[in-house]
């Protein structure tokens, strides 16, 4: 048939606009954030964008099946020039072109997430969704062949849009890495993709491609069920490397492309934040000076998580990812952490310490303001006495037993 009557009469041509604009959707959603300028996690978002036009890929080759089947034109009784294989070929040439469509489409969508960042997309992703847009092609037009002209498209359309969006909230964890959808777990700047998270649906999409084609060729049944072999033979091969990783498709990005300062502490920044990482020396300096000023021990090293910082921003992360613990400390034993009550008072009082407004420190606890209350009151005391009452409540943050010492009046020049 030629391109032009192909294009014509494909129903992915028809349900393209839509599509594209559903993932134009799904990527600006409010949630659908990444770290910012960094390509691996941009890139590893595209099979979430993708799981609607491989979901019409596969109804679109449904309906082609059906088609087909409906002309007789192959099949028993039939003497076609060209072989089935070759004419099915010849039909799933517009839906590859509309899958390789969407998935550059896919691309667009993400780049603005990386957008300014140095390298490029990860084509080790842009592979496997081509991969994805070839099998689930192929697996639709076989269930056209299979199943009655009434249940193939559906059928087709909703399996795949099943089994590429709810193993995520199924268990066991490792399941979600199979369909390739879950690589948008990754990444932070200190994180890459593993291989077994890119390999492992690659062979699960390769299995179901081949074992398409295998029930496309055979004519009799029992034929047909050896399609099973090289999709049963893939998952075999394919479980055992994910099941180390659970729900995270990550691994340890390389320290070698850190770029550290002096002083103190030292700040270590990821290619990506390279653009910010002068400021980052900065506010995370001053912080820094002060709390030692106050008599805070500071890390040696800080290594921030995200980019476009302002003051406020450094000043926070440093204090609540570094110096302070978990806030959610696992108490199992004891069922409690008296230590909790400490946690906020301790954090306000150390950004206060750090250079931040009561006011500013304020707006992090609804509780009143009895939270700031207590800083200030704290804050009122000698410096030897402010350091001896965050020492002494800090040890409870780690502690599953000891309870913390809050009130003012505990300590020497406290008001009683």
């Amino acid at each position: 048939m030629p391109w032009r009557a192909l294009f014509r009469t494909s129903g992915a041509i028809w349900g393209l606009v839509p599509v594209c604009a559903w993932m134009w959707l799904v990527s600006h959603q409010a949630d659908f954030t990444t770290a910012p300028r960094y390509w691996a996690a941009a890139t590893a978002q595209m099979p979430l964008v993708g799981i609607m036009p491989l979901a019409l890929c596969a109804a679109a080759a449904a309906w082609e099946g059906v088609r087909l089947k409906r002309s007789r034109l192959v099949g028993p009784g039939a003497a076609p020039t060209r072989s089935f294989l070759s004419i099915a070929l010849a039909q799933l040439h517009a839906l590859w072109g509309v899958g390789a469509a969407c998935v550059v489409w896919a691309l667009v969508c993400v780049a603005r997430l990386a957008e300014g960042g140095p390298g490029g997309p990860d084509l080790r992703i842009l592979a496997l969704m081509g991969l994805m847009v070839c099998t689930y092609t192929l697996v639709g037009y076989a269930v056209g062949w299979l199943l009655p002209a009434m249940l193939a498209v559906p059928v087709a359309a909703i399996a795949t849009y099943l089994w590429l969006a709810y193993p995520v909230a199924m268990e066991p964890l490792w399941l979600r890495q199979l369909n390739g959808t879950n690589l948008r777990e990754c990444c932070s700047y200190r994180q890459v993709l593993r291989p077994a998270a890119l390999a492992a649906p690659a062979l699960v999409a390769a299995g179901l491609a081949v074992a398409a084609l295998i029930t496309l060729i055979m004519r009799v049944w029992w034929q047909r069920l050896l399609g099973l072999v090289p999709l049963v033979a893939a998952v075999l091969i394919a479980v055992p490397l994910v099941k180390p990783l659970g729900y995270d498709p990550s691994q340890p990005r390389p320290t070698s492309a850190l770029s550290c300062s002096d002083g103190t502490p030292h700040v270590c920044t990821w290619p990506e934040q390279e653009p910010d990482a002068a400021n980052f020396r900065k506010w995370a300096g001053e912080t820094a000076a002060r709390l030692q000023r106050a008599g805070v021990s500071v890390p040696a090293q800080y290594m921030p998580t995200f980019a476009n910082p302002h003051q406020a921003l450094v000043r926070s992360a440093l204090i609540s990812g570094i110096l302070l613990p978990a806030s959610n400390f696992n108490c199992p034993a004891q069922g409690s952490w008296p230590g909790q009550a400490a946690y906020d008072p301790v954090r306000g009082w150390l950004e206060v310490t750090a250079g931040s407004t009561e006011a500013d420190v304020a707006k992090h606890f609804d509780d009143g303001g009895k939270t700031i209350a207590l800083i200030h009151q704290v804050r009122s005391l000698p410096p030897r006495t402010q350091l001896a009452w965050y020492r002494t409540n800090l040890a409870t943050l780690t502690s599953c037993t000891e309870q913390p010492r809050l009130a003012p009046a505990s300590y020497p020049g406290g008001t009683r």
